[in-house]
């Protein structure tokens, strides 16, 4: 007697394969966000001013730039508005004023979410 293949909504967990996305995610708006904007704008500094060699004192003073530069970019903390949720349409106009979870930092004292792989603090 054969097995017959469940292919539901949950069947194709049990085959082994990927059940489809049924929800949307929080993202960040990189334009939204001050602190990202500030970093993007240093980046591009930096390569124009690399660009120029005018001695020593240039070379160090790109080095002591960039090194603040990545020392910035470690931290990086955005309005809550910066965050909007990515679904179908009928799942935006649901979270259309809906805030995103948000997990606690207790050293840093501020909330913070995951978007891809960076943690961003959040100030309300």
């Amino acid at each position: 007697m054969k097995k017959k293949l469940v292919v539901g909504l949950f069947g194709l967990c049990v085959a082994g394969m990927s059940a489809p996305a049924l929800a949307g995610e929080w993202k960040v708006n990189p334009r939204a966000c001050p602190d990202l904007r500030e970093d993007r704008a240093d980046r591009r500094e930096d390569r124009r001013d690399g660009r120029y060699n005018n001695g020593y004192g240039d070379r160090a003073e790109d080095r002591y730039d960039r090194r603040e530069n990545r020392r910035d970019e470690a931290v990086t903390i955005c309005p809550i508005s910066a965050f909007y949720y990515d679904g179908n349409k009928r799942e935006a106009r649901r979270y259309a004023n809906a805030r995103p979870p948000l997990s606690w930092d207790r050293r840093a004292r501020m909330y913070y979410r995951y978007d891809r792989g960076t943690k961003i603090y959040v100030r309300a």
